[in-house]
């Protein structure tokens, strides 16, 4: 009986870990800005989950973003995730393992891109 009673509250406080872990996520906010500081134009602007392998696809799609500008996105995935921005004489930045969930805007700046 006493077996019993502990295996069923391992699988009680299991299952109270994951509800917490599920809720703690699902409130995670990965709606972000991309500003634009930088002085130039980005063509070009990529960010998914840090453990994908590749870029994917450019998100500003047929789009530019002009100096001083903001375009809002959503991230696919909580957690981290990696920022790429293309500007248009082809230079570009990157920015790694950002916390999506403690970052609104992703900014280009001159020096590079930033997360605040």
């Amino acid at each position: 009986m006493s077996l019993r009673r502990g295996f069923f509250g391992l699988l009680l406080g299991t299952a109270v870990m994951g509800a917490a872990i599920g809720s703690a996520q699902a409130q995670c906010d990965t709606s972000f800005t991309l500003l634009n500081e930088s002085g130039s134009t980005v063509n070009e602007f990529y960010f998914g989950s840090s453990n994908q392998q590749s870029w994917g696809v450019d998100q500003l799609g047929t789009n530019v973003l002009a100096n001083g500008r903001t375009m809002n996105f959503r991230a696919r995935s909580a957690g981290r995730n990696d920022f790429k921005v293309v500007w248009a004489n082809g230079q570009t930045a990157e920015i790694m393992r950002i916390d999506i969930c403690s970052t609104s805007q992703i900014v280009a700046t001159r020096r590079g891109i930033e997360a605040r």
